[in-house]
């Protein structure tokens, strides 16, 4: 009876929060200075490219619903949620999903290509540094990988940009690829596609990457110690196979943690990486959106984000408990 009841409350916690967000992801964008006409209306500081009567502005205002009262449009966003419309794009002039759907492509390329690569990378560098601790190879990995912290993804960014894009050209300066190469297509445009996404995938690789490295490296070292693993080498077992069989599955379970913890934060800075890079993902519509104070686009792309993150959560979740069987006992 205490685990439905502790269920029934998980349940009714994530309801709660589900329904603040939304909330909030109505309410902030209009809390923003101006409003969705600005940018036509030619107010000071906008690049407007044709100028409205107060007639057209009316018109339009009630074309989209934003000269009823407050309440009354939040009922028609949550209602519109209720049936799995998002809206219609004020500055595209387009449904909010179809222009989701062609950026969230991009971001989950290059966001999950680099998640990936400085998980992976950072697993496999803090076994390394684990398994020659003391020498100079895990000196040079603690110094060279830690001096990459303190360095936010978009900064790095900028400096790639500068050095590959500008001073030597080696790539693309900004976009996901060239109107030629997607006009051709074949390996060409692959080939233009992952030349334009190498410098943002390296940025947030080189961000993210020392907090993995250094949560692998303590949990092993902390592992190391444990019995079964005095106990694998007693057996004779050769330090290898004991780093990689007995102590780096269970040196895993702080790193899911970790990451799990830091999808939020690894999601943002993969969109803070976009816009500098102009590349066309979730981060760089969600920049066009906000400067065209489009409510159900800025809406609708907070509301994917969202889900999103709670999605890799649940995700983490599942991984955790497979890695580790006592939570699964502990629930049961």
């Amino acid at each position: 009876m205490p685990t439905v009841n502790n269920g029934g409350t998980r349940i009714f916690q994530y309801i709660i929060t589900v329904l603040v967000l939304l909330t909030l992801n109505f309410f902030l964008p209009r809390m923003m200075p101006g409003d969705p006409l600005s940018y036509l209306l030619g107010d000071p500081g906008a690049d407007a490219p044709m100028l409205l009567t107060e007639d057209m502005r009316a018109n339009l205002l009630e074309y989209y619903g934003l000269d009823k009262p407050l309440g009354a449009q939040y009922w028609e966003y949550l209602s519109g949620l209720a049936r799995g419309d998002l809206g219609w794009s004020i500055y595209y002039n387009a449904p909010v999903g179809s222009v989701i759907l062609g950026r969230l492509k991009w971001t989950l390329f290059l966001g999950g290509t680099a998640a990936a690569i400085y998980v992976a990378l950072g697993i496999v560098l803090g076994a390394v540094s684990t398994w020659r601790r003391g020498s100079k190879l895990d000196v040079g990995l603690l110094i060279s990988i830690f001096s990459l912290g303190s360095w936010p993804p978009f900064f790095l960014g900028m400096l790639l940009i500068i050095f590959f894009s500008f001073k030597w050209g080696m790539f693309p300066i900004g976009g996901a690829q060239s109107a030629e190469a997607a006009r051709i297509g074949g390996w060409k445009q692959v080939v233009d596609v992952l030349r334009h996404w190498f410098l943002p995938c390296l940025a947030l690789v080189l961000s993210y990457l020392p907090g993995i490295y250094l949560i692998t490296r303590n949990a092993m070292l902390s592992v190391l110690g444990e019995d079964y693993v005095r106990t694998a080498r007693a057996k004779g077992i050769l330090e290898s196979l004991v780093l990689l069989r007995h102590a780096m599955p269970n040196a895993l379970l702080p790193v899911v943690t970790t990451v799990a913890m830091r999808f939020g934060f690894m999601i943002m800075g993969t969109m803070f990486v976009e816009v500098v890079f102009a590349y066309p993902g979730m981060g760089t519509l969600i920049y066009e959106a906000g400067a065209a104070r489009d409510y159900p686009l800025l809406q609708g792309a907070f509301l994917v984000t969202m889900v999103f993150v709670l999605a890799l959560n649940l995700l983490a979740d599942a991984l955790y408990g497979w890695l580790d069987p006592r939570t699964r006992r502990a629930s049961a």
